[in-house]
């Protein structure tokens, strides 16, 4: 008789384990940090691009989850950037943006197993680098509201805010993000 294919990580890596405490700590990240970026950073009128909160939830938990829950948790936050107001832009191109990002981020702090400083600098560098794709695809996409001439200046804001906010959110979601496995450590 053929057997089925088994998964290759069967009872591997404990961080791997997608469990149902988990799940409800992301869809708490995401929804705390939705609120949160719309009601109070989006309010405070900082210079250059508006601190994107729920971009470095998603970076983070895919920084503790790897790149398929980093995927599937950025394209599920895209959709709720692409769909909530002011909702400017195609519907999916936020979420396909934050997808590849979430997937980009999990695969190489899997890979390289980054120490704490590294990884809030690749926070940074990709919601940096999320802030230009979204610019490349808004104008080849023809939105008027691109404007290449204060692109540089998001970049760069976009790149210092993502880290701060970094800074915060990775200590705090990989602890919460370990105590909510199967572990049973903080549990």
């Amino acid at each position: 008789p053929i057997q089925p294919a088994r998964p290759q990580n069967r009872g591997g890596d404990p961080m791997l384990r997608l469990t149902f405490p988990r799940v409800l700590l992301i869809i708490a990240a995401l929804g705390s940090a939705l609120v949160i970026q719309s009601a109070i950073l989006a309010r405070l009128g900082l210079p250059g691009a508006t601190p994107d909160m729920l971009l470095v939830a998603v970076l983070v938990i895919a920084l503790a989850a790897g790149p398929l829950v980093g995927t599937v948790v950025g394209f599920s936050a895209g959709v709720l950037v692409d769909i909530a107001p002011p909702a400017a832009g195609s519907l999916g191109q936020t979420a396909a943006i934050y997808a590849l990002a979430g997937f980009a981020i999990g695969h190489a702090q899997f890979e390289a197993g980054r120490p704490e400083f590294a990884a809030v600098l690749l926070v940074g560098g990709v919601s940096a680098a999320v802030v230009l794709g979204q610019a490349i695809l808004g104008t080849l996409l023809g939105q008027p509201e691109v404007t290449w001439s204060v692109v540089p200046l998001f970049v760069v804001t976009q790149f210092v805010y993502s880290a701060l906010l970094a800074f915060v959110m990775i200590p705090a979601i990989g602890l919460l993000y370990r105590g909510a496995g199967d572990e049973g450590r903080f549990a």
